[in-house]
């Protein structure tokens, strides 16, 4: 017997650290990534002036550099960057939760009309006069959160109906989706702060900055200890509300406090982003292919793979026009439609 638990720890000592090799792998390729794209772009920028750039800032480093090269790196280039992989974690994590309470392969803030519901959330506070400068940045965010919660406390009450089925809830998010879009859309033609919302609805990094990341970041870093925390129930949870029960999982508790923490990440990212869909939905699905059942790897490989498919598709879209950039929320929509066409029509049973 003891033979047989020595084998058992091995084996599992053996499956984690391979599940960890494919973490770190991700993380290196992340920086990788990082590395490859921050020269590239409309404005030409050499790799030599793109390290001068950096280190120029360095305190303990006496290096110069154009103040040209400086202005695109620093205050363009990473700015983006950045925001760009923390939007991807962040939603990818978003996407993690929801299908992991759910238990549902298809369950997204995207699918379920959360990220339409704040995108809207936003715009009205926009409309209604509040800009995302100064103060008032809190009061869009606040809007968005507030309008996202009434789409996920919709949402959640049909999924636990009887008789509601994973694809009914869908459905039901989707029509919520095309409603707030709509809603949405009407608002922007219209009123002074139409620029501001159209940008909301059509998903884009241009308007990222060091500050706007900050902001962004603090949500995430808030959100991250407590889903972590519940990771372990979220595994029980996936074995069924029986089950769960049984090993002392407080269910209304871990449901609750973590659909909400992904509604705060997602209306975060939202204000400053627009609509991103897709990434929360193939990012945690992915991961999910490559770790298996355990939360505790999940997460961190929906962040890393949600940051560079974000990432890369950014890159993409300021890069592939010249001087016309595709916004990524368009060029995400086009690789995401056909992904869910395989999801719905796959039918594979769902492990969370």
């Amino acid at each position: 017997m003891k033979q047989e638990v020595v084998e058992i720890e091995r084996v599992y000592a053996r499956y984690t650290a391979r599940k960890v090799a494919i973490i770190l792998a991700l993380l290196a390729a992340l920086a990788a990534v990082v590395v490859v794209v921050t020269p590239l772009g409309v404005a030409s920028v050499g790799w030599g002036e793109v390290v001068r750039a950096i280190l120029s800032k360095l305190p303990f480093l006496d290096v110069e550099s154009g103040r040209r090269a400086s202005i695109i790196v620093w205050d363009l280039r990473l700015p983006r960057i950045a925001m760009a992989i923390v939007c991807g974690m962040g939603l990818a994590l978003s996407g993690a939760v929801m299908q992991g309470v759910l238990r549902n392969p298809l369950a997204s803030p995207f699918t379920l009309g959360i990220s339409s519901a704040a995108c809207f959330g936003g715009t009205v506070a926009m409309v209604c006069g509040a800009t995302m400068a100064g103060g008032d940045r809190y009061v869009v965010i606040a809007s968005a959160f507030l309008f996202g919660l009434g789409a996920l406390v919709l949402i959640y009450g049909i999924s636990r109906r009887r008789g509601a089925t994973p694809e009914m809830v869908i459905l039901c998010g989707i029509a919520l989706m095309y409603l707030f879009l709509a809603l949405s859309s009407t608002l922007s033609v219209a009123g002074p702060a139409a620029g501001a919302s159209f940008l909301l609805i059509s998903g884009n990094l241009v308007q990222s900055s060091w500050e706007t990341m900050r902001v962004t970041l603090g949500f995430l870093l808030i959100s991250i200890p407590l889903l972590l925390k519940y990771s372990w129930d979220l595994n029980a949870l996936a074995l069924g509300d029986e089950v769960a029960l049984g090993l002392g999982v407080n269910l209304r508790r871990v449901r609750v406090v973590c659909l909400v923490l992904a509604t705060v990440i997602v209306s975060g990212i939202v204000c400053f982003t627009g609509v991103i869909g897709f990434v929360c939905l193939m990012a945690p699905y992915i991961a999910r292919m490559m770790m298996g059942n355990d939360h505790r790897l999940i997460f961190p490989c929906s962040a890393l793979i949600g940051a560079l498919l974000l990432l890369g598709t950014d890159t993409l879209g300021r890069t592939i026009g010249g001087s016309f950039e595709i916004p990524v929320g368009l060029l995400i929509t086009l690789i995401g439609v056909p992904f869910l066409i395989y999801l719905a029509l796959g039918r594979r049973s769902y492990e969370a």
